[in-house]
């Protein structure tokens, strides 16, 4: 009998070994964390990339352009002497972003300060670009008078708004 209660008492000391281990043995893990992501406007590089097209109603009319910065630029027009003479400015619109598009909207025109001897029109080829694109914009001036007595001018400011989205 002492044989026996040595036997089961080693039975239930290795069953109890072997729940102890189980309840031992299982360990959760857990990791947590947070992260954050900011904007960062270098992130986002939309400019005229300097290219621009020139053409003309007339070879008497003589043009100039110059760029201040990539997000500026500049226009000069003489030569216009009578109604319908027209000039197209074609500038190219680059997006050198790594990842965003660039949502575009209708370019506005904020400024013709001479709406009776000139109008001024402007479009973008498309309303967006893709990271790395590009697309152009058109600014039109055409004389819709001609002069009589003395010179006219007008002056011009057209801007083209370019968001970032991730599309």
């Amino acid at each position: 009998m002492k044989k026996r209660m040595s036997i089961f008492a080693i039975l239930i000391a290795v069953l109890a070994l072997g729940i102890g281990y189980a309840a031992i043995s299982a360990v959760t893990l857990s990791i947590t964390g947070s992260g954050t992501i900011s904007p960062d406007t270098d992130n986002f590089d939309v400019h005229y990339d300097g290219t621009v097209a020139v053409t003309k109603s007339s070879n008497d009319i003589t043009t100039t352009q110059s760029h201040d910065n990539a997000q500026t630029g500049q226009f000069t027009i003489t030569g216009m002497t009578k109604k319908d003479d027209t000039v197209t400015f074609t500038y190219t619109v680059q997006n050198d972003s790594e990842d965003l598009s660039a949502s575009l909207a209708a370019p506005t025109i904020v400024t013709n300060s001479n709406s009776t001897y000139f109008t001024v029109t402007s479009s973008t080829a498309a309303n967006s670009i893709a990271a790395g694109g590009s697309t152009t914009q058109t600014v039109t001036v055409t004389a819709i008078k001609t002069p009589v007595t003395e010179d006219e001018t007008t002056n011009v400011t057209i801007n083209l708004v370019a968001s970032p989205s991730n599309s």
